[in-house]
């Protein structure tokens, strides 16, 4: 059983069929294509060289205290905005929120920087290392797949269910982007607490706290940040 685990939750299979997932869905892209369609193809390469560069002891960034959380919150917010550039709602804008490209990366930044100052407070808290936020993305993703756009779930209880697995892994490997790849450059022990190791979290709890943080993110931008970010910056409606 634990050689199963061993392979079963290494992330190089999740990205090979996160990465299986995505190629597929190049080719077989129909109707709607963004404007910026491989803008995120730049950060599965950064994450791939990244995971070869830190094999064995690695050459991560060891950074005080005072600058980790700084570098870690920018270049997470970074690789957000570069992987929002590969979505479209129309195929006119650019950004998976809104139409209009201006509207949808203004109200893009209620999710992608509390998603990564609550990702800074789980690593600092419990100690996570990058595999754990990876598996953390795919409990984040879930809230997007299964809840919000619907898309897991469709295929959940369609004849493609044998793609779910596929699918999952593309959305644990989308969100790993920009919440654990800066983890693959900044060594995460600079964000730790200092207090005692606690108890490693196990996959399913990593995915369970992912969905919740997840799920709580998208209440505080569906409430607070998105009607507020539209009467400030007086943006165009939403049909979505």
């Amino acid at each position: 059983m634990r050689r199963i685990g061993s392979v079963l939750w290494n992330p190089w299979l999740w990205i090979a069929l996160g990465l299986w997932f995505w190629g597929l869905s190049q080719l077989r892209a129909e109707g709607i294509v963004a404007p910026w369609p491989y803008a995120d193809v730049p950060l599965y390469a950064l994450m791939i060289l990244g995971l070869l560069i830190n094999r064995g002891q690695g050459f991560r960034l060891r950074l005080p205290p005072r600058w980790a959380p700084v570098a870690f919150v920018g270049l997470s917010w970074g690789f957000g905005m570069l992987y929002e550039a590969s979505l479209t709602v129309d195929g006119t804008g650019i950004g998976g929120v809104h139409p209009d490209t201006r509207a949808s990366y203004l109200l893009a930044q209620g999710d992608y920087i509390l998603i990564a100052l609550a990702t800074w407070g789980l690593v600092q808290h419990f100690h996570l290392t990058f595999r754990d936020i990876f598996f953390l993305a795919g409990g984040k993703s879930l809230t997007e797949g299964l809840v919000f756009t619907g898309v897991l779930t469709s295929v959940l209880v369609s004849p493609q269910a044998y793609a779910a697995p596929l699918m999952l892994a593309y959305y644990t490997l989308a969100y790993a982007t920009f919440v654990a790849l800066p983890l693959l450059i900044i060594d995460p022990a600079c964000l730790w607490r200092a207090t005692p190791p606690r108890r490693r979290l196990s996959i399913p709890a990593l995915w369970l706290i992912g969905a919740v943080v997840a799920m709580v993110i998208r209440i505080i931008w569906g409430l607070g940040w998105a009607p507020f970010a539209t009467w400030v910056f007086a943006l165009p409606p939403n049909p979505l």
